[in-house]
């Protein structure tokens, strides 16, 4: 019997089938429109929607090539190609140099700026949080600008570019149809592609491009391979810069170069928009991404010129594209980094409790207040006007401080949504001539924008929510505030009216404006200072550990959005309110840039960051107007707080504050030197007693199982990870009471079992049972509310929070923190936390750590503050992934002892990781060891240790490996 040979097919790359899936998609937009609205799809519209597409591809490629080694979003990237055009415009219009000459050079200038770029602000910004090196890039964008139109103050007239000269029949014009490709189509044309072309076969197969995708892939890994990760990361931005600079050099003589749009927020949406369809991975798809948006633009322009609907279509393609990606993981966050950006730090407990050191802040903003209260006698009606102005900014930039400060989503869009709010409350008070009602409305309808441009954020971390709120920034002026339904051409907004007296002088709309502040302030201090603020810090610093205390996090993300909306749509009313009319152009796509900025100058952690920002970047130039030179300095000087004050202005204010507290502190005869630098005691878990002499201060709940019945139940768990499998079909029974330890080489698949049983990964095929009830489809934070509780390697737990404030956001299982209650200050629950976190705290000797933030200790000193949370959580299934990892020998030793003690008052069941192995064996009643992704064994601790199939994968067939350390146990106390 002969068989049937069939030709071998070849597999169509990903890379290719997604940028057809972009041209395919375009194409039936394209035909949608012109079928549905009856749209024309002329070929000379077309044509010229590709070639203005490969523009946007071009800086879409570069995008993706900076966050490919960085994984930031470089809102510079325009700027840096603008900067180098506008040197190229001065030397060859002005001085007449050959363009050929001048164009590889201005191709290095952008190239030399974007590797310095890199060098000076985002690697300065390294150990900060990845969005204050987004808004440093817009400090730097900004500056850049600037400095390029005072060095050619031509470069705005697009007209006067120079044009790529002909060279034989290249660069000819030509017409095709109604349109004439000139010289710099032509260019854009060939050059665009080409160009990719060439930078992706250099990516590929070049020393220096296996490099850069090396050091992009794994940093850590790339560097032990001898290869200098940040030398490559500033070459990716260097290669970006070229392209940036080629791009522009192409682009200005049809498009100018100014410090508005022309190489701001619009240019950069369209090539974000490129870089998102190409999940800010692949270069090709980001160029034909980029090229897809280009037609669809021009045929949009064609058929419905000055309608927005550009704006439209890429918010809804952005959004669209975000929501439909694949959930990203979690394990790429910056845990660690906020602590970089905390202004204040807490003072020491002993001189927190002086009355006067408690309620320092409030004594300052009393005293502020009362400053603001007798302004308006010394000052003119205008001047009140400006004022009021600095106000509703410093209410929207309230909102930053709630969604970025503590929520760390950061928002480009939050004065876009502070338009909505002032439309709502026009709308209102015109009908109802109720302003206080107005203001509330306002309120509401900025809490549903924000949430609607905040829905990507619920299902994609990182900083994707970037490019929604920048599109949404885009889309209201441009197109929402100008329908009829809202502003149309503009509206006058009226001013508030008390009682029977008008506030229609800037003094008495002073003191209208000066309560809503004080109001707005009094709302963001209850959140910093309560529960829900402590809910989204955690959230913020470390999502997955905050699952695991059981918090929802996405319920969480949602009602930070819903608050920072609120007022945000609050502060445009305060704003639209000032001013004898608004429409479009009173809330452009740079003052939603502006209040961000404003609010980093002014201090991200800080409560008075926002009011302190709009003083700076608001105030001084409404009172000091500044020239083209001035302007450069100040856009410099702001560059320059971001980069070397990452905390703001308001932390200067830190030294001040400290040396205060200190002469308070010897005033009432403490030893504030002491207080200040004395490290806690090492006083042992517990007080230097036995954990079995003493009661957990957390009631033990009922044992739902009896000892020796099944409480979990694996069942062909299974999962891989594209081509690796890291776990294949596992079964096991955990029973009631039991500890069972996970053992096995790196790269068994241990972790992943733990985040497959724990609700972190969904599962390819299999169930996992707990307590007889299916909880495979269940998040972590429903199976930790059964009481399956799991702990992390790193115990990195919260870092910005303090050893207080992790143990209390651990009871929230037994008493979930109420959202209006603690927005509203209600002190509800808050209390009896309070006095449960001090008897655990001396429960486990961390009473000298209670102020102590958690990125400020040890490891052992962070493993004891975990166990105290994991205690605090009443588990009935506790999931200890390598307790032991960071610490010493001794310490591992206490750990035991400490584990076993806990596991007996809490009558606890453990599933647990370890590579210690005597450490392991000890504690286990049954051990399982795994090895690519398999169970080898499982059984008792001596059958196991001595299984050979354990010898040979977990300990290279030599039994004595296993005798690293000493069985014996120590006291608990050497566990610090």
């Amino acid at each position: 019997m002969t068989t049937l040979a069939l030709p071998r097919v070849k597999r169509i790359s990903p890379t290719v089938l997604r940028s057809a899936a972009i041209w395919t998609g375009a194409t039936v937009l394209a035909f949608s429109l012109a079928r549905v609205f009856d749209f024309e799809t002329p070929i000379p519209v077309i044509v010229l929607g590709s070639i203005i597409g490969i523009t946007y591809g071009l800086l879409a490629v570069g995008l993706v090539l900076v966050f490919r080694s960085n994984r930031i979003i470089n809102f510079a990237h325009g700027e840096v190609g603008a900067f180098a055009a506008a040197l190229f415009g001065l030397f060859t219009a002005k001085y007449g140099l050959p363009y050929y000459v001048v164009l590889p050079l201005a191709l290095l200038l952008g190239a030399g700026t974007g590797a310095l770029a890199e060098v000076g602000v985002v690697r300065r910004l390294r150990n900060a949080p990845k969005l204050m090196s987004i808004v440093a890039t817009l400090g730097v964008g900004q500056f850049l600008v600037l400095f390029g139109l005072l060095l050619n103050n031509q470069a705005g007239a697009g007209a006067l570019f120079p044009e790529p000269p002909q060279i034989g029949f290249l660069f000819r014009p030509f017409e095709i149809g109604a349109l004439r490709v000139t010289g710099a189509y032509y260019g854009m044309l060939v050059l665009g592609p080409v160009t990719v072309l060439l930078l992706a076969v250099f990516l590929k197969y070049s020393r220096f491009g296996l490099a850069i995708r090396s050091a992009a892939a794994n940093p850590e890994a790339a560097r032990m391979a001898g290869i200098p990760a940040a030398r490559m990361s500033s070459l990716a931005w260097a290669l970006a810069g070229a392209l940036s600079a080629l791009t522009a050099v192409l682009t200005q003589p049809t498009r100018g170069i100014s410090s508005g749009e022309a190489f701001g927020p619009g240019l950069l949406l369209r090539a974000l928009a490129g870089a998102v369809l190409a999940r800010m991975n692949s270069l090709p798809v980001a160029l034909a991404g980029g090229l897809a948006l280009g037609i669809v633009e021009q045929l949009l322009l064609w058929n419905k010129p000055e309608s927005g609907l550009v704006e439209v279509v890429l918010f809804g393609i952005i959004l669209l594209t975000l929501l439909l990606q694949r959930q990203r993981g979690a394990r790429d966050e910056d845990k660690g980094s906020w602590a970089a950006v905390q202004a204040l730090r807490p003072v020491p407990e002993v001189l927190g409790r002086l009355w006067l050191v408690r309620n320092l802040g409030l004594i300052v903003g009393a005293m502020a207040l009362a400053v603001a209260v007798v302004l308006p006698r010394f000052i003119s009606n205008a001047n009140s006007i400006t004022m009021v102005s600095i106000m509703g900014f410093a209410v929207v930039g309230l909102s930053v401080g709630i969604i970025t400060g503590l929520g760390g989503q950061l928002s480009l869009g939050q004065f876009a949504v502070g338009a909505v709010g002032a439309w709502a409350s026009y709308e209102v008070s015109s009908r109802i001539g109720h302003f206080e009602l107005s203001f509330l409305y306002a309120g509401l309808a900025g809490a549903v924008a924000s949430l609607v441009i905040g829905l990507p954020a619920l299902r994609i971390r990182g900083l994707f929510l970037t490019v929604t709120t920048l599109s949404f920034a885009l889309v209201t002026p441009s197109f929402l505030l100008q329908q009829d339904f809202m502003l149309g051409a503009g509206v006058d907004p009226g001013r508030p009216i008390v009682g029977d007296t008008p506030l229609d002088t800037g003094k008495l709309y002073y003191y209208f404006a000066l309560p809503v502040l004080v109001l707005t302030l009094l709302l963001a201090r209850n959140v910093r200072g309560g529960g829900f603020g402590r809910l989204l810090t955690a959230v913020r610093d470390n999502e997955d550990a905050a699952k695991a205390f059981t918090v929802r996090a996405s319920l969480v993300k949602t009602q930070g959005f819903l608050l920072a909306g609120f007022l945000a749509g609050i502060g445009g009313a305060l704003y639209g309110h000032a001013l004898s009319r608004i429409g479009s152009s009173t809330f452009p796509t740079r003052f939603s840039i502006l209040v961000v900025v404003m609010v980093v100058i002014g201090g991200i952690s800080l409560l008075s960051g926002p009011i302190i920002g709009a003083l700076f970047v608001i105030g001084v130039p409404a009172f000091l107007p500044l020239d083209s030179a001035g302007l450069v300095a100040s856009a410099l000087g702001q560059l320059l707080i971001v980069l070397y004050l990452p905390a703001g202005l308001g932390g200067l204010a830190e030294p001040l504050r400290d040396r205060i507290v200190r002469r308070l502190g010897r005033r009432a005869g403490i030893d504030v030197d002491d207080a200040y630098n004395e490290v806690p005691a090492a006083k042992g878990s517990t007080g230097g007693a036995s954990v079995r002499e003493r009661t957990v201060p957390v009631p033990v709940g009922e044992r739902l199982r009896p000892p020796g019945s099944t409480l979990l139940k694996v069942d062909g768990l299974a999962k891989s990870f594209g081509g690796v499998h890291a776990v294949r079909g596992i079964s096991f029974e955990v029973k009631a009471g039991e500890t069972m330890g996970l053992i096995g080489p790196n790269g068994a698949g241990k972790t992943t079992t733990f985040e497959l049983v724990g609700g972190f990964v969904r599962a390819d095929r299999g169930r996992v049972q707990f307590e007889g009830q299916d909880v495979s489809t269940m998040g972590p934070e429903a199976r930790g509310r059964l009481g399956m509780i799991r702990s992390f390697q790193d115990a990195a737990l919260f870092p910005t929070l303090t050893v207080a404030e992790c143990v209390r956001l651990s009871l929230e299982r037994i008493s979930p923190t109420a959202f209006f209650p603690s927005v509203l200050g209600l002190p509800t629950g808050e209390r009896q936390k309070r006095l449960l976190v001090q008897e655990l705290l001396a429960f486990m000797g961390l009473e000298g750590y209670r102020t102590s933030q958690i990125s400020q200790l040890s490891t052992g000193t962070r493993r004891i503050t975990e166990l105290a949370c994991l205690v605090a959580l009443q588990p009935t299934l506790l999931l200890l992934d390598e307790p032991s990892s960071g610490i010493a020998q001794r310490e591992t030793e206490a750990l035991g002892q400490l584990l076993v003690d806990l596991k007996d008052q809490l009558q606890l069941t453990i599933l647990i990781i370890e590579h210690d192995i005597p450490l392991v064996m000890r504690l286990s009643d049954r051990i399982l060891a795994m090895a690519n992704g398999e169970i080898i064994a499982l059984g008792p601790p001596d059958v196991v240790r001595s299984d050979p199939a354990v010898i040979e994968a977990y300990l290279g067939g030599d039994i004595r490996a296993i005798d690293r350390s000493d069985s014996q146990r120590a006291p608990a106390k050497a566990l610090r």
